[in-house]
């Protein structure tokens, strides 16, 4: 039995992967026409950004609701507020977090 959770951790970052070599074949490939290296770079970056941070919301509320970390443990980790914490998982379990 595959859990869940797990295989969205992989596939998130999988396509982590996926972009950061999209990023450095860009590097590569468009480095002699400026505005083309500027536009891929940007877009590669601000999606590995979202992405990550998708990861990382995720795998926050996943933490504290499994009991593998506190929120103040993981509000370390991540460098955000306890409050933005507690956020999160409101936004992950609408319903409240299960107990």
């Amino acid at each position: 039995m595959t859990d869940p959770a797990r295989m969205r951790t992989q596939l998130r970052i999988q396509a982590l992967s996926e972009l950061v070599s999209y990023a450095a074949n860009a590097d590569r490939v468009m480095y002699k026409d400026r505005a083309e290296w500027f536009r891929n770079l940007i877009r590669a970056t601000m999606e590995i950004s979202d992405e990550a941070k998708k990861l990382e919301t995720e795998l926050s509320a996943r933490a504290v609701q499994e009991k593998v970390l506190t929120v103040t443990e993981v509000a370390t980790a991540a460098k955000i507020s306890r409050q933005a914490v507690y956020a999160r998982a409101e936004v992950q379990y609408p319903d409240g977090m299960p107990e």
